[in-house]
C-alpha cells in the first residue's frame, strides 16, 4: 500500500470509533506527539453558528498585519484538506498522508499502553496541532467541533482569547435542551486568568459566560450593538467603535454579527500587545470570503449557497431573504440532516418559497428527499422530491428566472456547486 491508501485506511477504521466527548483519549494522544499544542497561540471559536466567519475575518486581518496564520475548522465543506489551512493554502496532499502516519503511531502507542483509541476527530486535530506547530505559525485560529468543554480542541491548557459567536439551540442529544445548560458547557474552553470575548447574546447566556469567567479568574467582554451603525445593507459598510466605514463583500445581514465580533476580538488582542495596524484590520475585513455561507455562484439565475442548518442560522437567513430578495420569486434546494430542527425551519421559511426542491445530501444522518418532500407537503406547500442531487439542481434551474438558494446540510452543497456550473456551462449558449 502507498502512505495515501495507508492513511486512508487508518482513516476509515478510525471513523468507526464514532463520536465520543471527553478529553482522556486526546489528552494522551497528544502526550504521545510531545503536546505540539501547548508551543501555539491560539484563539479558541466556540459557538452555535458563525464561527467559520468569525475566524475567516481573523485570519485575513492576521494575514495582512504579517502574521503567519493556521486555521483548524470543522466539518469541511469544498475538499478534506481545507480544514488544515495557513494563511489560507490548504495543506498538501502529501503532507496531510505524512502527518496522518505520525499520528496513526502515536495512536497505536495509546492503544498498546491500555488506552482507548482516539475518534477520528480527535486524530484530525491532533494532526492540526502537530502541522501548526511544525510549520511555526504565529497564531493559530482554533474552531470547537461541537460544544467546548469535553471538545477534543479543548485539550489546550491555554489561550490568547476564547472567543463566542452566537450561542443557540444545537446539538441538543449532546449538550441539553436549555440555553443555559448549552452555554455552559461552550463557557468551558475559559481557560485560568484567561480572557473571554463575545458577541451580544441572550440575557441568559451573557449571564452564564460571565459567570464561567468569573469563577476562572478571568475577564469576559462583549460586542456592543448599540455602538454599531449601519450604512448600508446589501453590501455591508458600518462602523464599530473605532473602526468606520468598514466594508465586506461577504453576503447576508448575519455577518454583520460576526464582523463586529471580529473587530471586538482585535481590540482584545491589541490590549494583549498583538501589534494589529488599523489598515489590516479594513484590508482583512473587505477581503474576508467564506465558502458556503451566502455564496454567490451563478448569476442567471442568482443561485446562492448557505450552510443555515439549523433553527438560529434559518432564522439570519430568513432576516437576510427580507432585506435583499424582496419581489423576488425564490426556489428553495432544501437538503437536511434527520437529527436537526428541520421542522421549525421549515415552517419560519417555507413562506419565502415559490418552488421547493429537496435533495439528500450525502451523509450517513440524511433526510431523505422523499421524506423531507411529503413533510414539506403536510405543511401545505408543494415540493419536488429530486432522485439526486443533479436532478434537483436541474429541476431548480429549470423553475426559477430569479433566485435559486441551496441551504442546509454544509455536506451536499460541493455536489451541489459542482452540478449549478455544469448546468450552467450546458446551457449557456441555450
Amino acid at each position: 500500500m502507498s502512505r495515501k491508501q495507508d492513511a486512508k485506511a487508518f482513516m476509515e477504521k478510525a471513523a468507526g470509533y464514532g463520536s465520543v466527548l471527553g478529553l482522556s483519549s486526546i489528552t494522551e494522544l497528544m502526550r504521545q506527539l510531545d503536546n505540539p499544542q501547548d508551543e501555539l497561540q491560539i484563539i479558541h471559536v466556540a459557538g452555535t453558528n458563525g464561527k467559520g466567519s468569525t475566524i475567516t475575518f481573523l485570519s485575513n486581518i492576521l494575514q495582512r498585519a504579517g502574521y503567519r496564520v493556521g486555521v483548524y475548522t470543522s466539518p469541511a465543506v469544498f475538499d478534506y484538506r481545507e480544514r488544515f489551512a495557513i494563511n489560507g493554502a490548504w495543506i498538501a496532499e502529501k503532507e496531510l498522508w505524512e502527518y496522518l502516519h505520525i499520528v496513526e503511531e502515536a495512536c497505536d502507542a495509546v492503544v498498546s499502553q491500555g488506552g482507548t483509541h482516539p475518534t477520528l476527530f480527535e486524530i484530525e486535530t491532533a494532526l492540526a496541532f502537530l502541522y501548526f506547530a511544525e510549520e511555526k505559525c504565529d497564531y493559530v485560529l482554533l474552531e470547537v467541533g461541537m460544544g467546548g468543554k469535553t471538545d477534543a480542541t479543548n485539550v489546550i491548557s491555554h489561550s490568547l482569547c476564547s472567543v463566542f459567536t452566537s450561542i443557540g439551540r444545537d446539538h441538543m442529544q449532546f449538550l441539553g435542551e436549555n440555553i443555559g445548560d448549552i452555554a455552559k458547557i461552550k463557557a468551558g474552553i475559559i481557560k485560568k486568568g484567561g480572557r473571554g470575548v463575545s458577541i451580544w447574546q441572550e440575557s441568559q447566556v451573557e449571564e452564564t459566560l460571565s459567570r464561567v469567567a468569573t469563577e476562572m479568574g478571568g475577564v469576559m467582554s462583549f460586542a456592543k450593538r448599540s455602538q454599531v451603525t449601519l450604512m448600508q445593507e446589501q453590501t455591508l459598510v458600518f462602523s464599530y467603535k473605532e473602526f468606520s466605514e468598514v466594508r465586506l463583500q461577504m453576503a447576508g445581514t448575519y455577518q454583520l454579527d460576526n464582523a463586529v465580533l471580529a473587530l471586538e476580538v482585535v481590540l482584545n488582542l491589541r490590549e494583549l500587545g498583538v501589534e494589529i495596524p488599523t489598515e489590516a484590520v479594513y484590508l482583512g475585513m473587505q477581503e474576508a470570503f467564506w465558502p458556503g455561507r451566502m455564496e454567490c455562484i451563478c448569476h442567471q439565475p442568482w443561485v446562492y449557497l448557505d450552510g443555515a442548518h439549523n433553527l438560529p442560522a434559518a432564522v439570519r437567513l430568513q432576516e437576510t431573504i427580507g432585506k435583499n430578495f424582496t419581489n423576488k420569486s425564490i426556489t428553495f434546494i432544501i437538503g437536511v440532516l434527520a437529527d436537526k430542527e428541520h421542522r421549525e425551519m421549515l415552517r419560519l421559511l417555507l413562506p419565502m418559497a415559490a418552488h421547493v426542491v429537496t435533495v439528500t445530501p450525502n451523509n450517513p444522518r440524511a433526510y431523505a428527499a422523499a421524506d423531507l418532500a411529503e413533510e414539506i407537503r403536510s405543511f401545505g406547500y408543494d415540493a419536488y422530491g429530486s432522485v439526486s442531487i443533479k436532478d434537483g439542481v436541474s429541476y431548480a434551474m429549470e423553475q426559477s428566472d430569479d433566485v435559486v438558494l441551496a441551504f442546509g446540510s454544509l455536506s451536499y452543497l460541493q455536489e451541489c456547486k459542482a452540478c449549478v456550473l455544469q448546468w450552467t456551462k450546458e446551457h449557456e449558449n441555450v
